[in-house]
């Protein structure tokens, strides 16, 4: 199996929400994976908390998930068979020497792979945006040689208000960490306060906890509905040709004696 055919079984055209999915994920996979068919995933199988279980489904409400990835890519899987469409929006690229670990997530997404098209959803069955909480957070130092995935997204990452609300959606459930004390990191903040203007309900739960959905608290960011936030956001990051972020830091140059870090 290739990268594009394990989008098609995310991202499958006939769903509405396929045109926000990002193929840069999937644009190079990890040599161990590449040509291999993996079998159906099941978190037993790594000791770790099984899907969210999301009760029945509720056509109105839609999920983003911002959990470390191979967790979010558990919980869209779990959110999957309960009716929800997953969106993976994981907007980085694989690369051995990458900062930010994507291998993981691929390995996630492609050992779930045979059910996700075994699963029979509606072409319009309600969203779960899947994220990686980690996108920001390197494992490794940004130096020379190494392949700066760092990402973020952007309220053009995600469907508007208006489409959601068109769609039936009239609330959102964030499922995030506690830790971030029911509020949204600051990127996806610029998202969520766009929704929230136009009426739709925000709420966030910590999936791995017991608590039901509280009520999500925005603080309104810096540079909110800025024409300058966007560029000032790129300019610590790296972009690729897939469209997606991630690229290799390049060597000092000994005759122009810059950094290379421009």
């Amino acid at each position: 199996m290739d990268g594009s055919q394990l989008f098609e079984a995310w991202a499958p055209q006939e769903s509405v929400w396929s045109r926000w999915a990002k193929p840069a994920c999937f644009a190079e996979m990890p040599p161990d994976m590449a040509g291999t068919a993996m079998p159906v995933y099941s978190a037993a199988e790594d000791g770790e908390p099984r899907a969210f279980d999301a009760g029945p489904i509720d056509t109105w409400t839609a999920f983003v998930v911002d959990m470390p990835g191979p967790r979010s890519v558990e919980i869209g899987l779990g959110l999957a068979r309960a009716g929800y469409r997953p969106v993976p929006m994981f907007n980085t690229a694989y690369h051995s020497a990458a900062i930010v670990p994507v291998s993981e997530i691929l390995r996630r997404l492609h050992k779930a792979e045979p059910e996700m098209r075994s699963l029979v959803l509606a072409a319009d069955a309600p969203p779960a945006f899947l994220l990686d909480a980690r996108r920001l957070e390197p494992s490794a130092m940004a130096e020379p040689g190494k392949f700066d995935n760092r990402w973020v997204v952007f309220p053009q990452d995600f469907p508007s208000a208006n489409f959601l609300l068109s769609r039936g959606i009239r609330q959102v459930i964030v499922l995030q960490s506690d830790s971030l004390q029911g509020k949204p990191r600051l990127d996806l903040a610029h998202v969520l306060l766009r929704w929230k203007e136009a009426g739709i309900q925000l709420y966030a739960q910590d999936p791995d906890g017991q608590l039901p959905p509280q009520a999500l608290q925005i603080d309104r960011p810096s540079s909110f509905r800025s024409l300058f936030y966007r560029a000032l956001t790129l300019a610590g990051l790296r972009r690729n040709s897939a469209g997606g972020f991630g690229s290799i830091i390049p060597m000092p140059s000994s005759s122009s004696g810059r950094s290379g870090f421009g």
